[in-house]
């Protein structure tokens, strides 16, 4: 996924912490996450979130993240270009390792 160039890593890592924000009213679980999130998005910190959950929950909680982080994305710089970008995530299972941004 290349959002770091149209965004920035600083518009990536907000996008991200906004999603994890949105999500925690519906799934309790991710409401410590958006917390202390600046420039980078590390994912290390979700994994080990989901891994705690069932199958079930985790990919509950994994679908409503990413739908959030696809709606505020699309509203950002539109729908079109958000299906190109996130089109690789629809694909995979969510159990797959993370196509997001890398840390730096």
């Amino acid at each position: 996924m290349a959002l770091t160039p149209i965004v920035g890593p600083r518009g990536v890592a907000a996008l991200y912490k906004r999603s994890l924000f949105l999500t925690s009213h519906q799934h309790p679980v991710l409401s410590r996450l958006h917390e202390g999130i600046q420039t980078t998005m590390d994912l290390s910190r979700l994994t080990t979130t989901l891994a705690s959950l069932s199958e079930a929950e985790a990919n509950a909680v994994g679908t409503s993240l990413l739908q959030s982080f696809y709606e505020l994305l699309g509203s950002l710089v539109g729908l079109s270009l958000t299906e190109r970008l996130l089109s690789s995530l629809w694909d995979r299972p969510l159990s797959d390792p993370p196509a997001l941004e890398p840390t730096a």
